[in-house]
């Protein structure tokens, strides 16, 4: 059975720590699941952000200029193959210092070109006051398809007429919720098409770099920095990891109280036994001692000597008491609550009690031991008398029982303010261990010391003395320094009278 038990044991705690790993593997997975939504989410977030900002400044008042432009294609080789090339010209007239106009009923885009180009002819080497021109080459993979090359001149038109600015980017950011960390601009070697995205992982400070073209011919770019916030992502699995959190709690509780209650009940068998064994054996002694003064009393040559008869008849009640007492425990100790004990609660002078108590102890040979009533009051108190009296008893029971050849017990008394009845018994006997103390009013506990010494005894004593206690409604405490001695301090309530 000793074998099962351990291989349940480890068997539990394996099982404990295959789940925690697989509960953990699994919530890490669904993190990383989430992170991921989060970081898409967040880069279309930024991506549509620079776009409203692209269309605000479309939306802005143009300047006095009208813009052109024309492509033209060219051959080239390299190492591999031919290489096709655009060239593409963009002609930007200023209204204000270059004087045109489009007649009605004519083609805009047409007229334009072959008005640049009258223009150019009379001036092939420079471009005249009031024209800019800028000119850009790129091959043909780099382009894929018209759509690109006219998207990539808007950009090109409306940042020239309006400048990329940080601070209307950050705030279209900011009504977003998102706190750019940084929020630069680049120019690039070559000619950037689309938008991509840069992650810098860190355990405690990951980040996003989200760069966004704003002038593709030009090859600029706005570069934003953001901090990727755990607290988005951990929302997000709120109810998964709070769900998670409470099952496994209540997994692991479970197996833990499965475990803490197999060994309890394993401690409980291990005390009944020894309970058993002991009771047989406390047993034995006051049977054979009634045993043997039955044989004296058989005797009548012996009966004739008055003394030996007195001693005998002495040990004969003393054995009969302690067979009292120890059923008296048995009985009081099966009751489930204190409340069920039955008290018959009298009026009695305590001091006289305490009197009674402390002469029926009986006090073994080679022993020295002075019982001292300290209190100098004596008045009446309420209580039931023989639970009362069987509570002092096993407490100047146990005082002779685990002390040295010499001991001294002072007992103390009074009545409080608050209308409880306190008694102290303090003794300089041998102390109560520290890694004992927690177990001393346990039924059947007795201490390792206690073993040792073959010091007799069931382990009922202290358990039962608070079971009498609180059946009054009262309290037990104690101190106690090992070497040294001991002190029970017991409050027991006074009523009006009435039961």
């Amino acid at each position: 059975m000793e074998r099962r038990i351990k291989f349940i044991h480890g068997l539990t705690i394996c099982v404990i720590i295959a789940y925690c790993i697989a509960q953990g593997y699994w919530l890490y997975s669904r993190f990383q699941l989430s992170l991921e939504e989060y970081k898409t989410e967040l880069y279309d977030t930024i991506i549509a952000c620079a776009k409203e900002e692209m269309a605000a400044r479309r939306n802005l008042p143009h300047p006095p200029r009208i813009y052109g432009n024309q492509s033209r294609m060219s051959y080239g080789q390299n190492e591999e193959n031919a290489v096709e090339t655009w060239t593409y010209e963009i002609f930007v007239i200023d209204t204000l210092n270059h004087s045109f106009s489009i007649p009605k009923g004519v083609d805009g885009s047409k007229y334009l070109l072959e008005y640049i180009a009258k223009i150019r002819d009379k001036h092939p080497t420079e471009v005249p006051e009031g024209m800019e021109l800028f000119k850009f080459t790129c091959n043909n993979k780099e382009v894929n398809g018209t759509n690109q090359v006219l998207e990539a001149l808007n950009r090109f038109i409306v940042d020239h007429q309006h400048p990329f600015q940080v601070a209307r980017l950050d705030s279209i950011l900011r009504s977003r919720g998102i706190m750019a960390k940084g929020i630069t601009t680049v120019k690039a070697d070559t000619m950037v098409w689309h938008p991509s995205m840069h992650l810098h992982t860190s355990i405690w400070n990951s980040a996003m770099t989200v760069s966004f073209p704003y002038d593709i011919f030009e090859g600029q770019q706005v570069v934003v920095e953001t901090a990727i916030s755990m607290s988005p992502v951990i929302k997000r699995m709120g109810y998964t990891l709070l769900m998670t959190i409470i099952l496994s709690f209540f997994l692991i509780f479970c197996l833990v109280y499965q475990i803490l209650t197999i060994r309890k009940q394993r401690h409980i068998e291990t005390v009944r036994q020894e309970f058993i064994h002991t009771m047989i054996h406390e047993l034995k002694r006051p049977i054979s001692t009634l045993k043997m003064c039955m044989s004296f009393m058989g005797d009548e040559r012996m009966m004739q000597d008055e003394e030996s008869k007195q001693r005998i008849l002495a040990s004969s009640c003393n054995e009969l008491d302690n067979l009292t007492s120890y059923f008296s425990k048995l009985r009081d100790i099966t009751f489930s609550d204190a409340a069920e004990i039955p008290l018959v609660k009298t009026d009695f002078h305590l001091r006289e009690l305490m009197e009674e108590c402390i002469s029926k102890q009986n006090i073994p040979n080679g022993k020295e031991v002075s019982m001292e009533i300290v209190a100098r009051d004596d008045f009446e108190i309420r209580a039931d008398r023989m639970h009362l009296a069987n509570i002092v008893c096993n407490l100047l029971e146990n005082a002779i029982k685990y002390s040295g050849k010499s001991l001294t017990i002072r007992i103390d008394y009074m009545m409080r303010m608050d209308g409880q009845l306190r008694i102290t018994m303090e003794d300089n006997g041998i102390g109560i261990a520290k890694t004992d103390q927690k177990y001393v009013f346990d039924k059947f506990y007795r201490s390792k010391k206690a073993k040792d010494k073959a010091i007799p005894g069931i382990g009922l004593g202290l358990s039962y003395v608070r079971l009498l206690v609180e059946a009054h409604g009262g309290t037990i405490a104690f101190e106690s320094t090992e070497g040294e001695g001991t002190t029970f301090t017991i409050l027991i309530p006074q009523t009006d009278g009435k039961d």
